[in-house]
């Protein structure tokens, strides 16, 4: 801005008198001659000034058309149609007399860029005075029509005019300014009257500075509201005695006012300032209550001739801010006196509002500061800053704390300061909860400084920083710029319990931990010199292995150097139980040479699954682009705790392999692995980098028992530029294994993969399932390595599978798959063992979430379990959806004739066995006991394992079977019938519907009571639910035995009418009277008819000859008169039922039944006298 006063007298200089104007007869010698030494004389350092079509140089009214002034970025300021009409004549008689100074439009895009060279390290002297002209200068008008300030120049573009009178002469002067805003922006205006008088030193200013609402301070200052503001400034008086009224205002209010003075006194220049007011609506509303509606801002002091500045009174005062103090300064600049006091605090005690930006507001209860110093009393300071209750969104702190005390002096004429800071939080809260217990409720500090003006350094000797149970120490020095800030550190870091860390980890950790880190650090050259060491003691980490290892002591050194020849890592070196780990090395930008040694004695360190030794060596020399890498291993009786893998790598193994970086890409030179069972070696072949691989397992035989002989592999790889080789490998061995893969091997893979085998050599990896069958792939990869770019066919024939803890098999399985875009389309065929054919068809995604739509006919299937049931069954099912999330299973299933026995416990049966506690057992015999289903089960035991195992499909199935259910057991001897419908998930089954009671009945002792009550539903769970009750009457008691509850676990219990106790119950229910009046051998027979209910009796031999029959039903009874007779009971189609009864006395009886639909039944009977009967019998269960 200090450019805009060169406008007016680019024109001037065209008429002062002296000038060396030589005779100009053309607009051309104007342009030449005289604008070239405006040009030059206007242009200086960082300033170029252009003036274009400069006319009438001569005359009264002189013009410029355009003025560019510009620095090294560009033009900032544009003048245009400049114009000088001025009284020549009046000149001669020592007078400027311009009747106007004009210009159309002035233009400042930007602020002009600063002189580099116009701040000069010393200070300046002030000595106001208005230049003593020869002649005096009248400027009648100085007008501007547009004045147009760029965005950069105060955040928004804007446009006004200029209107002002300037007057000089005899050293006095007047000037009369107005600037008025004139574009589509909110009202403003700047009036700047003034007068300055050399020979009385009066100085007369009034400012007045306005603008609207909305206007350019209120949005820069972003106050509340936008509203329209004003300033004004008006004094009179002397340079050595000036008083002004200081006033500042928002929506015609007064803001804040007061007097500012400034008076030359004896001893130097005194000033005072005394401003009062109500600023809170400058502030958002939130902050009113901190500021209230009163505050006061009281400034005095001196400015001495000496150069010190003594601010006697330093005050500022709001409703919850109080802030009183004193400060010196001598003519160095260096404090001796310093009295600082405030409190921070709401006058009703509650939390004050901190009127401080932010995304979130601050409050605080209360809050003090002092701060003292006094060098005429000493050189002591001391310092005291408190808080309490700080409340943040993400902070809170009950109190905190800061306390320091020093000295400030001079010595040897350099000011220095030393002293100590100590501070205390606690109660920390808002964090997040992780964090809350990392740091804990307190955290304490302290910190010690040294700095002496000359010295090499600013030294922190002390700093602390501790926790509950953990703590930082240490020391930094720190060097000047001359010294690239060179850091001498040594610090330690120590954590008694890693575990406050866990949630900051996101694993449980535990342990204790030590860090210390010593030598120096060049933050602007980025050198260091460092040494690292490392201590633990019973680390954890979550990771059960690595928590073995760091059980006892651990450690990690290290050392290394960064300078102008590169970075060396001296030495590392890493120690756990038996693991040692170490190395050295060195990086620069022509390379890196870089060795590393592991020696691990004990693989037990990590578990008892783990064992023997191992040790490597490796080397790397050379760049990123072209280096060599070599490694050598050797182990001795390796265990992983995985049987098979265990086989493979026991005795002794050796490695040895070299790898060659050429033009960035890797390239084998050799690999050689020989061990007990597999050896392996792979060739280079010359700098084209091919390779010749072969390899051999001794016997297959230690992964599949079935399948003994050797297995081996042989090839070639050839590189193909960049990653990519050229491959030609194959494999063979027993079982028919004949693999081969072709084609390109990088990131964007080209593969065919060909072959056949036995799929029982995939055994040990699908336990407890186990596959037999002849396997056939032909399969191609092509553009990438995931299951989406693969496609081709997998064929299995002749196939076997089997679930032993299931007891399910199939055989003659056939299946066909065909991949594509990620999806399988499977087709598959089968027969189970037992009898029934199962057909499997449709696609199946072979990435999660493993989308499928598969289609399931089942043909006759028979499913036995000994204990529980056996049927038979047909099924047309579908499954869609994720298999690894809400699949969905639906379809029907037409259940065939089933008998679901009601197992038999016993009394005398053993109790269950207490768990075996397994000492010393190997990895095989643990292989052993989980293939047997006697493996660990996992917490919550078995109910656990199942219900938390299945996956979360939903179930719409319907379960049909009319007839010929057939649940028999414990007396038990019934035919149920009817549907279930199956809705829910795997993993909480919700039916609807059961099979309800046909025919049946209960026995106990021969007593037949007839079933009033059966059915059969699922209730949560793939085990059915049973429901069943027989009653008699006797002697008008009425007795009701009742066996419900899980098919594999029922529980009987007795009833009667009138309550009795139940084994005054089962006496009514099988002699007709009460206890009190049963023989012995009766309550012999009674204990025989509890033991056969609660499943000790057994199958019984009714029930055998049943079967031996092949009847689906057979029952001997006795009447009340003691006449036996004997009935027998076949299905002879699928709705027709016969059954045929004899007594002792030859009568016979045939039954029919024929089921025309469900609970539409007729019935006919023949006896052998001739009678016979027939009826239409209707159920409907409501």
């Amino acid at each position: 801005m200090r450019y805009i006063p060169l406008i007016f007298p680019v024109v001037a200089l065209t008429v002062l008198p002296g000038a060396p104007i030589h005779a100009q007869d053309s607009a051309a010698d104007d342009r030449g001659w005289l604008t070239a030494m405006l040009e030059d004389s206007l242009s200086g350092a960082g300033r170029k000034v252009t003036i274009t079509g400069f006319a009438g140089a001569l005359s009264s009214r002189a013009t410029i058309q355009r003025l560019t002034i510009a620095d090294d970025d560009g033009i900032w300021l544009t003048i245009d149609n400049a114009a000088l009409d001025w009284s020549r004549t009046a000149l001669l008689s020592g007078e400027v007399i311009v009747n106007e100074l004009s210009a159309t439009s002035i233009v400042l895009d930007r602020i002009p860029a600063g002189d580099p060279d116009a701040v000069s390290p010393e200070a300046g002297t002030f000595d106001f005075a208005l230049p003593d002209l020869p002649v005096s200068i009248d400027i009648g008008k100085v007008q501007a029509n547009s004045i147009v300030l760029g965005e950069s120049v105060l955040g928004q573009q804007l446009t006004g005019t200029l209107a002002a009178e300037l007057h000089l002469a005899g050293g006095a002067g007047t000037a009369d300014v107005l600037i008025e805003r004139t574009d589509d922006g909110p009202e403003a205006k700047i009036a700047l009257k003034g007068s300055y008088s050399n020979q009385t030193k009066q100085l007369a200013l009034d400012l007045d500075a306005r603008e609207g609402a909305g206007g350019l301070v209120a949005t820069a200052l972003d106050l509340p509201g936008k509203p329209a503001a004003g300033l004004s400034v008006k004094g009179q008086g002397t340079f050595d005695d000036f008083a002004a009224d200081f006033r500042l205002e928002s929506d015609g209010e007064e803001r804040l006012a007061g007097p500012v003075t400034v008076k030359t006194i004896e001893t130097g220049t005194g000033f005072e300032a005394r401003l009062t007011g109500n600023p809170a609506p400058l502030f958002l509303p939130e902050y009113a209550e901190f500021l209230g509606s009163s505050l006061s801002l009281d400034v005095a002091g001196i400015s001495l001739s000496s150069g010190e500045l003594d601010l006697g009174e330093v005050s500022l005062k709001a409703r919850s801010l109080n802030l009183d103090g004193k400060l010196k300064l001598d003519a160095g600049g260096m404090p001796s006196l310093i009295n600082l006091t405030g409190t921070l605090a709401s006058p009703d005690g509650s939390s004050v509002l901190l009127p401080i930006s932010g995304p979130v507001p601050t409050r605080v209860q209360d809050a003090a500061l002092g701060l003292q110093f006094d060098a005429a009393q000493g050189s002591g300071w001391t310092m005291q800053l408190s808080m309490t209750g700080l409340d943040r969104d993400d902070l809170s702190l009950a109190r905190a704390g800061l306390i320091g005390g020093g000295t400030l002096d001079r010595q040897n004429g350099k000011p220095g300061i030393e002293g100590t800071l100590m501070f205390d939080a606690e109660g920390i809260g808002r964090l997040d909860p992780a964090l809350i217990t990392a740091i804990g409720p307190k955290v304490t500090g302290r910190t010690s400084f040294k700095w002496r003006e000359g010295d090499q350094s600013f030294s922190l000797p002390e700093i602390s920083l501790n926790g509950s149970d953990y703590g930082l120490t240490g020391t930094v020095d720190i060097a000047g710029i001359g010294d690239a800030l060179l850091t001498r550190l040594d610090m330690v870091v120590k954590a008694g319990d890693l575990g406050r860390f866990s949630g900051l980890a996101g694993r449980p950790l535990a342990g204790v931990a030590e860090v210390g880190l010593k030598g120096t650090v060049t933050p602007l050259t980025g050198a260091f010199d460092l040494d690292l060491n490392v201590l633990g003691q019973g680390l954890k980490s979550g990771i059960a292995e690595a928590d073995r290892l760091l059980a006892g002591r651990s450690v990690i050194t290290a050392s290394a150097l960064r300078d102008t020849t590169g970075t060396t890592l001296r030495s590392f070196s890493a120690q756990a139980a038996s693991l040692n780990v170490s190395g050295s090395g060195k990086l620069t930008s022509q390379g890196a040479d870089i060795k590393a040694d592991i020696d691990w004695s004990n693989l037990a360190d990590i578990g008892a699954n783990y064992g023997g030794g191992l040790k490597v060596s490796g080397t790397f020399t050379g760049d990123a682009a072209n280096g060599t890498a070599s490694f050598s291993g050797e182990s001795q009786g390796l265990r992983i705790g995985q049987a098979e893998v265990d086989r493979l790598i026991s005795g002794r193994s050796d490695i040895r392999a070299t790898v060659a970086l050429v033009g960035g890409a890797p390239i084998l030179r050799a690999l050689n692995l020989t061990s007990p069972h597999v050896t392996a070696e792979v060739t280079g072949e010359g700098d084209a980098g091919a390779m010749r691989v072969s390899g051999r397992l001794s016997d297959l035989g230690l992964l599949v028992a079935e399948f003994p002989g050797p297995v081996t592999l042989s090839g070639r790889l050839t590189p193909a530029g960049g990653a990519d080789f050229d491959s030609d490998l194959r494999v063979q061995g027993p079982a028919g294994i004949d693999a081969r893969l072709t084609g390109r091997i990088g990131p964007v893979p080209d593969l065919t993969v060909t072959g056949s085998g036995e799929a029982g050599v995939a055994n040990p990896f699908t336990d407890p399932i186990t596959v037999a069958g002849r396997l056939g792939y032909d399969i191609r990869l092509q553009g990438g390595w995931g299951v989406t770019n693969a496609a081709g066919r997998v064929t299995l024939s002749n196939g076997q599978l089997a679930v032993p803890a299931r007891g399910i098999s199939f055989e003659r399985m056939a299946a066909t798959g065909d991949l594509s875009g990620g999806t399988v389309r499977l087709s598959l065929t089968t027969d189970v063992t037992r009898g029934g054919r199962i057909r499997v068809d449709g696609p199946l995604a072979l990435a999660a979430p493993f989308n499928t739509d598969l289609t399931i006919q089942a043909d006759r299937v028979h499913l036995r379990d000994a204990e529980l049931y056996d049927t038979t069954l047909d099924a047309a099912l579908a499954l869609s959806g994720p298999l690894m999330g809400a699949a969905r299973l639906s379809g029907t299933v037409q259940i065939g004739e089933t008998e679901l026995r009601v197992p038999s416990t016993g009394f005398a049966s053993a109790a269950d066995m207490e768990k075996i506690h397994h000492v010393g057992d190997t990895s095989a015999v643990r292989a052993t006991r989980d293939r047997a289903g006697l493996g660990a089960v996992p917490p919550g035991g078995a109910a656990a394992e199942a219900g938390s195992g299945m996956p979360p499909w939903g179930l719409d199935l319907l379960i049909q079977a009319p007839n010929r259910i057939f649940v028999r057991g414990r007396g038990l001897d019934a035919e149920l019938g009817g549907q279930l419908r199956v809705g829910g998930t795997l993993n909480n089954i919700v039916p609807a519907g059961s099979f309800d009671l046909i025919r049946g009945r209960l026995d106990i002792l021969g007593k037949r009571l007839v079933l009033d009550v059966a059915s059969l539903t699922m209730e949560g769970s793939l085990v059915p639910y049973i429901n069943f009750q027989a009653s008699n009457v006797s002697d008008e008691v009425t007795s009701t035995v009742t066996v419900s509850g899980p098919a594999n676990d029922p529980e009987v219990t007795f009833s009667s009418d009138p309550e009795k106790p139940q084994e005054e119950v089962l006496a009514w229910l099988l002699f007709g009277r009460g206890l009190d009046t049963i023989s012995a051998f009766q309550a012999a027979q009674l204990a025989n008819a509890v033991a056969t209910l609660a499943g000790r009796g057994g199958e019984g031999i009714v029930n055998k000859l049943r079967r031996g029959f092949g009847f689906d039903d057979l029952d001997v009874s006795t009447s009340a008169d003691g006449n036996t007779s004997v009935s027998a009971g076949k299905y002879i189609s699928e709705k027709v039922y016969t059954e045929v009864g004899v007594d002792q006395s030859g009568n016979t009886r045939v039954n029919l039944n024929l089921s025309l639909r469900p609970g539409v039944t007729v019935k006919g009977r023949v006896d052998s006298d001739g009678s016979s009967g027939i009826g239409i019998f209707m159920e409907r269960d409501y």
